[in-house]
């Protein structure tokens, strides 16, 4: 598939000037199968690039702009990023209500075989439900590493809304995107992922289970790196908890895309993460 790329270079996303330390943040719109998604290049040079994959509900900036804040880390050791926003999300194109769960991975694969095909080392950056999106778009394109922030499983019964919705923060999306979601079997499609993944995950998490962790940390394989933080929520993380996720999930992702020392595997059952 090709993804047309539509750049303003014109429109630095934050004001800084383009040859500001860690490259250059450029707002852009990419068209991936007719639909118009907001995005921001991190541009750093090199051959490497990592797609940050939002979650439900969520935007291109990652919660608490965590998204930001990894991505800039990136660029000051040369890795680029591009941040962009789901069909129905954020500054994209469409409507929430429209979203759908197959539409995410399509839109991933896409963007993530654009950036082979441009002879790029791609690494895949995923949060909650744009986690479990990422292990499936992994699962059908080959990259070099993928890392998961609380991602959810949905291995339990979902019960569509009687009226054809979700509502959710003041925000409804379609049935389908759930029963996507459930019918994609993430634990499977995570077994088919042959990059090298960290997962992260919190003991107090609201939204994903025990059961829909479980799952997942019960797919993974001793060679991949499993953070599970004791007390940490689904996204509210502090300040200080997400600097040490952040350092850690952004030195993997160095170590695999750039051939630098990397973080140390920690056992699947359940790793803590050295503060």
């Amino acid at each position: 598939m090709r993804v047309t790329v539509t750049r303003d270079d014109s429109r630095p996303s934050d004001g800084r000037p383009l040859d500001a330390p860690g490259g250059a943040e450029i707002s852009t719109d990419l068209q991936v199968r007719g639909r118009r998604l907001a995005a921001v290049r991190h541009d750093a040079g090199g051959d490497a690039v990592v797609l940050f994959c939002h979650g439900f509900r969520g935007e291109k900036s990652g919660p608490n702009r965590t998204f930001v804040r990894a991505a800039r880390r990136l660029a000051q050791h040369g890795v680029s990023s591009i941040r962009f926003d789901q069909y129905g999300s954020g500054d994209s194109s469409g409507d929430f209500l429209e979203s759908r769960f197959s539409i995410w991975v399509d839109a991933i694969a896409a963007l993530a075989r654009e950036q082979q095909d441009l002879g790029r080392r791609v690494a895949l950056f995923g949060q909650s439900m744009g986690g479990a999106a990422v292990l499936c778009a992994a699962a059908e394109v080959p990259v070099d590493a993928v890392v998961e922030w609380v991602p959810d499983a949905n291995v339990d019964e979902f019960s569509p809304g009687p009226q054809g919705f979700v509502e959710e923060g003041g925000q409804r999306v379609g049935n389908a995107f759930w029963q996507e979601a459930h019918d994609a079997h993430v634990p499977d499609r995570f077994r088919e992922v042959t990059a090298p993944c960290h997962l992260v995950f919190g003991t107090a998490d609201e939204y994903v289970s025990t059961e829909n962790r479980e799952a997942l940390l019960t797919a993974a394989r001793p060679g991949d790196l499993v953070d599970v933080l004791d007390g940490y929520p689904h996204s509210a993380w502090t300040y200080d908890q997400a600097e040490g996720v952040i350092a850690r999930s952004v030195a993997f992702l160095v170590g695999h895309l750039t051939g630098t020392d990397k973080p140390t595997t920690h056992d699947a059952a359940g790793g803590s993460m050295p503060r």
